[in-house]
């Protein structure tokens, strides 16, 4: 009976149930011979105690991509499934010496969610109503950057004739045409790399330009000359604080033409957003906790030119000259404060733990 039990078991129906629940998680993990596994708040967490068996695996694996075995064989296969209502990132890849299988699954609605709802300020819509120039868009991974692009492009789309143009790997928001045309071009089916496409989309007459990830020279070279040329880029990097990502997204060029670069950097960027999701405190659901920094009328253009200065950039955050730049500590204090989230997972969260520790010890005084 059991073995029957375990052959007739619809692993797409139950994926299509765990995604529409009202279950709090962002990723699911599928592994063979062993149960799921859902990403809560609160770390992984297993769905049942049954065993996902190869039987179970294969017809879900072929409606997904029906090449899988054969793809598999040469690395880890990316690609974005529709279920219903949610559009699934999944990656299914081979481990154990090639005889078991596992797939990443991560779940985003089809529809991008509106700005108000992800969780940031509602002044960020001042930075995308820039004609030109560069935002930044950065934290560490599953901190939500995705969602919060694609609500950005979709506010941008909702009021502004103009073309966007996307380059990611993979698709994960559909957008559709409102007041703009849209052109989502996914790596590598539709261009070989993210910074082959950018240059691409530089010739298809974009007014705004979104890139996935910037990784490499190339990539970061052509979104300076992007911001530069008259373009609203938005582009993510991985970094743990908005300063960092000014940092990291110089690094990518050689030492003697860092200072040109900066230069140009300076007069270009909007700003950045730096994001984190946090547990709530009754780990029922996540809650964002964002650091920003606005380049309003080259504020911080002198900071970045000058490497000995980007650590300056902090203490301008904190003097809150403009009102809307602000730093992640700020934030994190106002949500311990609000009880909204534990000061455990605040400080665990925070890049200056020492400054936070004082600042929350303060609050209690």
């Amino acid at each position: 009976m059991s073995h029957d039990h375990f052959l007739v078991r619809d692993l797409q129906k139950e994926l299509l149930g765990l995604v529409n629940s009202s279950r709090i998680f962002s990723d699911i993990h599928v592994e063979q011979n062993q149960p799921l596994m859902l990403k809560t708040p609160r770390g992984w967490q297993p769905v049942d105690d049954m065993p996902v068996s190869i039987e179970n695996l294969v017809p879900f694996l072929s409606t997904i991509d029906e090449d899988w075995e054969d793809k598999i064989i040469d690395g880890a296969i990316d690609c974005s499934y529709v279920l219903e209502q949610w559009r699934l990132r999944c990656n299914i890849y081979r481990m154990a010496g090639g005889s078991k299988v596992g797939v990443s699954i991560r779940r985003f609605p089809v529809e991008p969610l509106t700005l108000e709802r992800t969780g940031l300020p509602g002044y960020v819509k001042t930075m995308l109503e820039a004609s030109k120039g560069i935002i930044l868009v950065t934290g560490p991974t599953g901190a939500g950057k995705t969602t919060s692009i694609a609500s950005m492009l979709d506010y941008i789309n909702t009021t502004r004739q103009g073309h966007i143009v996307t380059i990611e790997e993979p698709i994960e928001y559909e957008l559709h045409r409102k007041q703009s045309m849209i052109s989502q071009r996914e790596v590598p089916t539709d261009t070989p790399s993210f910074s082959v496409g950018l240059r691409e989309a530089l010739r298809q007459k974009p007014d705004v330009l979104m890139v996935g990830e910037i990784r490499d020279f190339d990539t970061a070279d052509t979104v300076l000359h992007a911001g530069e040329s008259g373009h609203l880029v938005l582009a993510t990097l991985h970094t743990s604080s908005a300063v960092r990502a000014i940092t990291k997204l110089l690094s990518f060029f050689p030492q003697d033409q860092r200072i040109q670069r900066a230069a140009t950097l300076a007069e270009s960027l909007v700003g950045v957003v730096f994001q984190s999701l946090i547990p709530s405190e009754d780990g029922q659901h996540q809650i964002m906790a964002s650091e920003m920094v606005f380049n309003n009328n080259q504020q911080i253009a002198p900071f970045i030119t000058d490497p000995s200065k980007l650590h300056m950039i902090g203490d301008f955050m904190r003097r809150k000259e403009d009102n809307m730049s602000r730093t992640l500590n700020e934030v994190l204090l106002q949500l311990v404060v609000k009880k909204s989230i534990s000061s455990r997972d605040a400080l665990r969260v925070a890049y200056n733990r020492l400054e936070l520790h004082e600042m929350i010890n303060g609050a209690k005084r």
